[in-house]
């Protein structure tokens, strides 16, 4: 595969496919977990990785040539050092509907080997920062009930010997309901999305420090969170409107940008419903809201002060969408509730979304709409990423 072209992750279907021009070519297979997504890996080799829940395994691919090594699963997050070297993948639910796994793998990619060792069940969320005070490598750990962050250096995890022993680190209390996470290499800083705001902390002398939280500055939270790693900012979608989910045609949907160093913020509204995972590049970030009215899709200029919309377009409709009044990730009839992926090339001349369950790839620009088949349903959307674009360190 070469190193600038899209790929799409139909986990769905266990197929890879690389996109050229108007054109999918299966280029290996993954059951990738979704929750975890795709890692975009830094260092010299550049490259992707994602988790296999089916295989147990992390596939890594560089330069066009693919790896594997044995993981925990089922897997719920992953991320990277700056280096790319080293990789952290946490588990979650899997199947289940409660938590019931505590282990967390640490892969080191120059050997193709890796390590387990017990931490807390919950769905943790993980990152890697390096000390403030030592600049020694911290994995941080975000948990739930009771909220806390941990931070374990990074030696003692590659050091674990086997039948997977517990390990843990200092730690410091975070609200309960942590639910999307970044980790920036430049600042040291690690945060989290909560019901309080945007959480942040830093390693010092190997203790996680609070760094304040930052308020959402419209109603609701965040639950994801994007890095734009050259400019140290995070940005999320902060839904409002009804708490219950079955509500989800009335949430109200706000594109937040946050300075994890200064706490300055700016947003701009989106169009109302479900706005899954977006994608986003140093000068523009694309949102697709799926509704009953129709799905849009939301093209912002990243300048500052403020985020401009530069495009907003209708999209064509998916067959089975979420159903108004149920959980917008319940089954529609036989099939899973289908949603989409986004993804922006590194330029951002060119805006990637997917029709879930119809097995379509729309590729958009400022002066053409082109579909690309895919072989497959893409059910649920299905994960892109697109090469070369910022190195986010947290699997997306």
């Amino acid at each position: 595969m070469r190193p600038s072209q899209l790929v799409l992750v139909d986990y769905r279907a266990d197929r890879v496919y690389g996109i050229s021009d108007t054109t999918a070519t299966l280029h290996g297979h993954g059951h990738a977990a979704e929750h975890a997504g795709v890692l975009s890996l830094g260092g010299p080799l550049g490259g992707h990785a994602f988790a296999d829940d089916l295989r147990g395994e992390l596939m890594v691919v560089r330069q066009g040539v693919a790896a594997t090594v044995p993981v925990a699963t089922p897997v719920e997050h992953i991320a990277s050092d700056p280096s790319g070297r080293y990789v952290v993948a946490t588990t979650g639910l899997g199947a289940n509907s409660e938590p019931w796994s505590d282990v967390v793998t640490v892969v080191d990619l120059d050997t193709n080997t890796s390590r387990r060792f017990r931490s807390r069940i919950g769905e943790p969320g993980t990152g890697l920062v390096r000390d403030r005070a030592t600049g020694d490598p911290f994995i941080v750990l975000r948990h739930r009930s009771p909220g806390a962050i941990e931070a374990l250096p990074l030696a003692a995890a590659l050091r674990v010997g086997p039948h997977v022993p517990v390990l843990r680190g200092a730690i410091t209390e975070v609200a309960d309901d942590g639910h999307g996470d970044v980790a920036d290499a430049r600042t040291g800083i690690f945060a989290t999305a909560t019901s309080r705001g945007l959480e942040r902390f830093a390693v010092e002398a190997g203790v996680p420090v609070p760094l304040g939280t930052v308020p959402w500055p419209v109603p609701g939270r965040a639950f994801y969170l994007r890095l734009d790693s050259e400019a140290g900012k995070a940005l999320g979608v902060v839904r409002g409107g009804p708490t219950n989910p079955t509500a989800w045609t009335e949430w109200t949907n706000h594109l937040v940008e946050i300075d994890l160093t200064t706490g300055r913020t700016v947003h701009a509204s989106l169009p109302p419903g479900l706005a899954f995972r977006f994608a986003l590049t140093r000068n523009r970030a694309a949102v697709a809201t799926i509704h009953p009215d129709g799905d849009q899709l939301t093209i912002f200029e990243r300048q500052r002060p403020q985020q401009r919309i530069h495009r907003q377009l209708s999209l064509p409709d998916m067959s089975a969408p979420p159903t108004p009044g149920r959980l917008p990730w319940d089954p529609v009839g036989e099939a899973p509730a289908q949603r989409r992926a986004v993804a922006i090339a590194p330029s951002g001349d060119t805006v990637a979304v997917t029709r879930g369950g119809d097995g379509e790839l729309h590729l958009i620009t400022d002066q053409s709409f082109e579909t690309v088949t895919v072989p497959t349903p893409v059910n649920e959307g299905g994960l892109l990423f697109w090469p070369g674009g910022p190195h986010d360190r947290v699997g997306r």
